[in-house]
């Protein structure tokens, strides 16, 4: 029988669930949404009503930094993990290929991270009912796809980044060091960005380009997705206040529409952020396999 990358995913799937990886991914997982769930109202800086949908927007506030720390978590040692182990070796003296490996390595990776939030999603659902009533079904089916999806996001940037890394270190400066970036260090280089070209902050309407900057960073992107599904605002955590906007305005005037001279262009339409993301998850599998393919594993 031919050996193919789905007998490398479903080894290293198996492998999550024997070493008790998946169970405690669900188990931090569920935690992470009961105490997100029993504490949204105290998420947001005025006394509002809490509903499903705006309990939900405060759930994704802060799931924008835990799920892809889940996410990281399960795929960064996907490959060079094997190359420390020397067990690299031995599946390469079956008949995988290098490609074969990255494919098989990203697919269980892929697994495990989809496995632990749908089952954490759904464990929570009942909470969601008890403490806010029944949501808007497909409003909540949407919001778990987007969660699902930022958290297969980071895992594929994960394995490309192990993939790409000869060492453990390297792997994790390149995937924790990304996330570190887009969290604390994006906003800031685009605002700066904006000031160098046009020679003053972006205000409360800016260049359609400076918007654009700002959602070519997943966690934007995810934030654009999720507050779209939940038709509510998903706020950065942190925040930074950088732009040239009273701290007064009132979020009608923040949305997109009301902050450019003219019509939307489609690369600010909603649905591009999930492009957005795509692209998160795809280039950097192509590119640490590249990587990895060309590596002396010697």
């Amino acid at each position: 029988m031919t050996a193919t990358w789905r007998d490398v995913a479903r080894k290293d799937f198996e492998d999550a669930v024997r070493s008790r990886l998946l169970w405690g991914l669900i188990a931090v997982f569920v935690a992470f949404l009961v105490m997100s769930l029993l504490s949204a109202e105290q998420l947001f800086p005025e006394p509002v009503t809490v509903d499903a949908a705006l309990a939900l927007s405060g759930v994704a506030m802060l799931a924008q930094l835990f799920v892809p720390g889940i996410a990281l978590a399960v795929g960064y040692m996907a490959v060079v993990g094997e190359r420390r182990s020397g067990s690299l070796r031995v599946l390469l003296s079956y008949p995988f290929s290098r490609g074969e490996i990255v494919v098989g390595k990203l697919a269980g990776r892929l697994l495990v991270t989809g496995a632990a939030l749908l089952i954490g999603f759904a464990a929570a659902s009942g909470l969601v009912v008890a403490l806010y009533g029944v949501p808007d079904v497909t409003t909540f089916a949407g919001f778990v796809a987007t969660g699902v999806l930022l958290g297969l996001t980071f895992t594929a940037l994960a394995v490309g980044g192990s993939a790409a890394a000869s060492t453990q270190g390297r792997a994790r400066t390149l995937t924790i060091g990304s996330f570190v970036g887009m969290v604390f260090f994006w906003k800031p280089v685009v605002v700066g960005t904006y000031y160098a070209v046009t020679g003053s902050l972006p205000g409360i309407q800016a260049e359609p380009w400076y918007f654009l900057l700002k959602r070519l960073n997943p966690l934007e992107a995810y934030r654009v997705v999720v507050g779209a599904v939940l038709d509510e605002r998903v706020d950065a955590v942190p925040e930074f206040p950088l732009e040239d906007v009273p701290a007064t305005v009132s979020p009608e005037t923040l949305e997109l529409s009301n902050r450019l001279a003219g019509a939307v262009p489609f690369y600010l339409a909603d649905w591009f952020s999930v492009v957005v993301l795509l692209a998160w998850g795809i280039v950097p599998v192509l590119a640490g396999y590249r990587l990895f393919e060309g590596a002396d594993l010697g």
